[in-house]
């Protein structure tokens, strides 16, 4: 008796995923022609009682969904990753623009004074400390602390909404934010991010 296999060939993502993805997320699988081909050593795997072979097409309309659910999950872990690493480098940019440039006292003084109040009106004085909230000519710089280290960076998410709510950040037109474990780093700076590129 000769038995008969059907190669059925992979259907190609949908046009709307391709549309809304980087080429460069996508996912290469092994092109080998002969991996859709069935092992002869192996048929009587596939075949049914009447020793017919067949072709579960659920399992394999399963498999292709996992693929693009995969192929979407690794598209949106390259944007966090795109997305952390530009944060990071505006955050550095602030970070130096504040160790560089002068003072303006009245200003500075005046978002100081509300930033310190800050962990008492939003009540997470139990949460968190701020040891440091210092501005400059256009940029502040606030450093928050984890009452308790074990907690980690558990309330961080928290306090930065929180942060956002406030009417004096409001005149802020880039913010940063900079997690490590216990501690957080906060820049905010009254200038777009695209204006800083001028700036030391």
């Amino acid at each position: 008796m000769t038995l008969g296999y059907h190669h059925q060939q992979r259907k190609a993502p949908a046009a709307d995923f391709k549309s809304t993805h980087n080429p460069v997320t996508q996912v290469r699988f092994d092109d080998n022609p002969d991996e859709g081909e069935l092992d002869p050593r192996h048929d009587t795997q596939a075949q049914s009682n009447g020793d017919e072979p067949i072709l579960r097409e659920d399992a394999w309309s399963a498999l292709e969904q996992e693929n693009a659910q995969l192929r979407m999950q690794l598209a949106q872990l390259q944007q966090q990753t795109v997305r952390a690493k530009a944060t990071g480098n505006v955050a550095k940019q602030l970070q130096s623009i504040f160790e560089h440039q002068q003072r303006e006292e009245i200003w500075a003084s005046e978002v100081e004074i509300q930033a310190a109040d800050f962990i008492y009106v939003s009540e997470l004085q139990d949460l968190v400390a701020m040891p440091v909230a210092q501005c400059k000519a256009h940029v502040c710089q606030l450093n928050f602390q984890a009452v308790q280290r074990e907690d980690g960076n558990k309330h961080w998410q928290h306090v930065h909404n929180a942060l956002l709510q406030m009417p004096w950040v409001r005149q802020f037109k880039t913010i940063t934010a900079v997690q490590n474990g216990p501690s957080m780093q906060v820049h905010l700076s009254l200038k777009r991010s695209s204006e800083l590129k001028s700036e030391y």
